[in-house]
């Protein structure tokens, strides 16, 4: 793995930092949240471009899309479950439809939030906002993808989600071999096609490793990882399912309507019927304690991809 550990909240208030020196449309919109999503560096230095809303996701989404009406880009944060769920009518309607250019940050999501429980921990929020018109959403895993779907949000016209962790990830590979791309995979590893990792966000370490370990087991495994989730990479994930024997997806996301449902959907018109396994959170949110505790609870650790996908490939048997 590549080593470094980034804080991305760290990474996207200097990266928003940087853009709204340069682009005096760029606003930062809190709902009390820019110490936890790392916008009062932009608070301090750019007071002007700066809007507290508090408490009160709704209303923050209505006052971005005007302001996006009238030429600025506001980029909104709050917690993930709060920014997604809350304001869902407001996001469809005046973001969506309307087709506006406004870019909605989810903070800690997944289960970052891991001793708050179901009510801070968004698992369900890529599920809910992939049925929104026009909507990008990008599901960053590390420092170096929160600092690249950001720049892409600002740059890219219309609504955009970035899905942002809290802990601080480890790049699955050096950056020297990372390429950033909206609607783009990158490959991770590639010792054949019989077993295809298809992985999003946190999880690409993880996955990454129990890739390598089946590798070094003796099977042929692809592992190719997607910080957009919307729109996906059709032609990387279809040429990789035509001659796979065994297709597993990973995300930090309940198993229904996520990025496993989405591969789904593009494969199933598709000849070849090898089978495709969604690896996620089935339940929704039911334990607190310590996140990566909880990873291994839900089967998301490297251990338990390992053990997991080792297990249906013997099935193939």
């Amino acid at each position: 793995m590549a080593g470094i550990k980034l804080n991305p909240r760290d990474v996207f208030g200097e990266v928003l930092l940087e853009i709204g020196k340069t682009d005096e449309r760029v606003m930062a919109v809190s709902c009390d949240s820019g110490a936890g999503s790392g916008m009062n560096f932009f608070k301090e230095a750019l007071p002007l471009q700066y809007l507290e809303v508090g408490i009160s996701e709704q209303d923050a989404i209505g006052i971005c899309a005007g302001l996006a009406e009238s030429g600025r880009v506001p980029v909104v944060s709050a917690i993930a479950p709060f920014i997604s769920m809350r304001c869902f009518e407001q996001i469809r309607n005046d973001v969506g439809y309307a087709n506006m250019n406004v870019k909605i940050i989810g903070s800690s999501s997944g289960l970052s939030h891991s001793n708050l429980g179901s009510t801070h921990q968004a698992l369900e929020d890529m599920a809910i906002l992939k049925t929104v018109p026009n909507m990008v959403i990008f599901n960053p895993g590390d420092g170096y993808e929160v600092e690249m779907s950001l720049r892409k949000a600002v740059t890219c016209k219309g609504p955009v989600y970035i899905r942002m962790p809290r802990n601080a990830m480890e790049m699955p590979v050096n950056l020297e071999k990372r390429s950033f791309e909206i609607g783009k995979g990158e490959n991770l590893l590639d010792t054949g096609d019989d077993v295809v990792i298809l992985v999003t966000g946190t999880l690409s370490v993880d996955a990454l490793e129990a890739g390598q370990r089946l590798a070094e087991k003796g099977h042929r495994v692809k592992v190719l990882n997607f910080t957009t989730v919307k729109p996906l990479d059709k032609k990387l994930i279809r040429d990789a399912y035509k001659n796979c024997r065994l297709m597993c997806t990973v995300e930090e996301h309940i198993t229904t309507g996520g990025f496993g449902s989405s591969v789904l959907e593009l494969l199933s018109d598709m000849p070849h019927h090898a089978p495709v396994h969604v690896l996620g959170i089935e339940a929704g949110s039911t334990q607190t304690g310590p996140y990566r505790e909880l990873l291994d609870y839900y089967g998301l650790s490297a251990d338990k991809l390992t053990e997991t996908i080792e297990t249906y490939i013997h099935n193939l048997a």
